[in-house]
């Protein structure tokens, strides 16, 4: 049984049947070898997915959001960046949240308390 499901999965991989690309981030922090905030975020053809593995809080706070900079702004001076705020969510640890349609070039930053205004988290 084991050789049959390898040739049937290196002729599906052959015939192009294997997951499309992705691009996968990891946030993750601990304390005394306790996650005090494990989230991962995968985009897939235009849908991004958000998971809550465990927070400190007992949730994940998520602000995704876009930015544009001026040439000269990049990584010298993010204060001229302009920050458009696409959404912003709380997951409980162990769920899932997924948004269609974000731009390519979206940000997001989680943190395991509600970011507080002005603390340049979206």
């Amino acid at each position: 049984m084991r050789i049959i499901m390898s040739l049937v999965s290196c002729l599906m991989a052959l015939a192009g049947c294997n997951e499309k690309p992705s691009v996968t981030t990891i946030h993750h922090s601990a304390v005394d070898g306790v996650d005090v905030l494990f989230s991962k975020t995968t985009l897939r053809e235009g849908v991004a997915r958000f998971d809550c593995f465990a927070s400190e809080s007992g949730q994940c706070h998520y602000v995704v959001y876009t930015e544009r900079c001026p040439d000269a702004a990049h990584g010298e001076n993010p204060a001229a960046c302009q920050r458009t705020t696409l959404d912003d969510f709380d997951l409980a640890v162990g769920k899932t949240h997924e948004i269609h349609g974000l731009p390519g070039d979206f940000r997001q930053c989680v943190e395991q308390r509600p970011p507080a205004p002005g603390s340049g988290c979206g």
